[in-house]
């Protein structure tokens, strides 16, 4: 009977070692696998957002973000007094997740790969973000994952998107939207109607993502994304409009608002948390 009260409770106390290993198991599951249901720009906002938080070490000017379907860069200033660039391969970044390290008060979190590893610098920076730390860590785990989803698909249409809008600009006889991006057309103008921006761009987003022929689509995401003050993505949308319909009646204002929008893109954004 003894002998069985102390299997028992080797039992339990094995569960106990093996909870915390399972629980990190399925954090990195959770992070890797729901990347893809962010939009490409959802991901590139979350990245400036997280790797723009307040942190000890490293102090990122958001306005400094350059993304490309393969890597982004961006300036930072390193204990308050070096300034240095960075560029993130994201064709060689593993899937990372985010895990707490209970060091001391701070409650630290640091961006780690599937094999425990910290990242390379910058992105292993220990770093306080305002509200929910482990939210805010797991945002940029899933954007970061995201991203390096996008750099996998070589077939990927953004890549071939100038020559595809030309064939598209020949056709005689347009294609109609397909169902799926008609149904987040009207989903969309709903969330306009119950002034509803953000889901609004996420659904114009997602719609010019899985068929990017669609011009009106990206008309409404350029100007939903400037009256939230994406002004980058709101001019990246635009360009894409004038690539589909450069002779268009608004052609010319749709060149004036991208002139207008890079320019703001540019001017110092206000301070987090004010």
């Amino acid at each position: 009977m003894k002998r069985a009260v102390r299997s028992f409770a080797a039992v339990i106390a094995l569960l106990f070692l093996l909870i915390p290993a399972l629980e990190a198991t399925e954090q990195a599951k959770t992070n890797t696998t729901s990347a893809p249901s962010m939009t490409l720009w959802q991901a590139r906002r979350a990245v400036v957002a997280g790797l723009s938080a307040r942190g000890y070490r490293l102090l990122v000017d958001p306005r400094s973000f350059r993304f490309t379907l393969d890597d982004f860069e961006f300036d930072a200033v390193v204990y308050k007094k070096h300034q240095q660039h960075y560029k993130v391969d994201l064709r060689t970044l593993e899937p990372v997740f985010a895990q707490r390290r209970g060091l001391g008060w701070g409650n630290e979190h640091v961006l780690r790969n599937q094999a425990g590893r910290d990242l390379a610098y910058p992105l292993s920076e220990k770093g306080f973000w305002e509200g929910d730390p482990a939210s805010a860590a797991g945002s940029l785990a899933a954007a970061l994952n995201c991203l390096r989803a996008f750099t996998g698909k070589a077939s990927d249409p953004f890549r071939t998107f100038t020559q595809q809008a030309a064939l598209w600009r020949a056709l005689t006889n347009k294609p109609p939207l397909p169902e799926e991006v008609r149904v987040r057309r009207m989903l969309a103008e709903d969330a306009v109607r119950n002034n509803k921006p953000e889901d609004a761009l996420n659904l114009y987003e997602l719609g010019v993502q899985i068929y990017p022929m669609w011009p009106q689509g990206w008309f409404n995401a350029a100007v939903v994304a400037a009256n939230l003050g994406y002004y980058a993505d709101a001019a990246e949308h635009m360009q894409a409009y004038l690539e589909l319909m450069p002779d268009a009646a608004d052609a010319q204002a749709a060149r004036d608002q991208i002139a207008m929008w890079q320019y703001k893109a540019k001017q110092p954004q206000p301070a987090q948390g004010k």
